[in-house]
């Protein structure tokens, strides 16, 4: 099962980390941090740079979810374990799980989607994570090369800010 760990802001990539160090590998089959790839430019040219998608958020993935609890314990950056209630804490849902395996991959990394774009902002995805998501698709930003894609996620409506590469091609447009 796939359980959210929420931590710090900044703090993502070292909580995993330590969970990664300090809890017995028995216990979970993975723990990672979901990031993104986008474009940003500098002194004049596009480079792809990777970011954190889930600020505050790790994940972990174990059919061990109560000794993980109590291992979790001892990892100092953590804050909580959500959906924590009573004595056992909830997994994510299967159409969460879905949605981070899909917009994540193997590698937990969601690469630039390869758009092109009509007049009217209207997003044509030709391949990568988006592909699928074309109608979550809240707001287009041309000149930060990125969407904003609003899903339901550990219950609430969130708003993820995904990388894209403009094709300059109208065949993908208008058919």
């Amino acid at each position: 099962m796939w359980y959210v760990i929420q931590t710090f802001g900044g703090q993502e990539e070292k909580t995993a980390d330590m969970i990664k160090r300090m809890v017995a590998s028995d216990l979970f089959q993975d723990c990672f941090v979901l990031k993104r790839e986008r474009l940003k430019k500098f002194q004049g040219s596009w480079n792809k740079v990777e970011e954190v998608l889930f600020h505050g958020y790790a994940f972990v993935i174990s059919e061990t979810p109560e000794e993980l609890y109590e291992e979790l314990k001892r990892v100092p950056r953590l804050t909580k374990v959500l959906g924590r209630e009573m004595d056992y804490f909830f997994a994510l849902g299967e159409e969460e799980k879905r949605l981070v395996e899909h917009i994540g991959g193997r590698e937990h990394k969601a690469a630039l989607s390869r758009v092109a774009v009509e007049e009217g902002k209207r997003v044509y995805v030709i391949q990568g994570p988006l592909k699928g998501y074309e109608g979550d698709i809240l707001k287009v930003n041309l000149h930060k090369r990125e969407v904003v894609m609003g899903v339901e996620f550990m219950g609430r409506k969130v708003e993820l800010r995904m990388g894209v590469d403009m094709v300059d091609d109208r065949k993908f447009c208008c058919q």
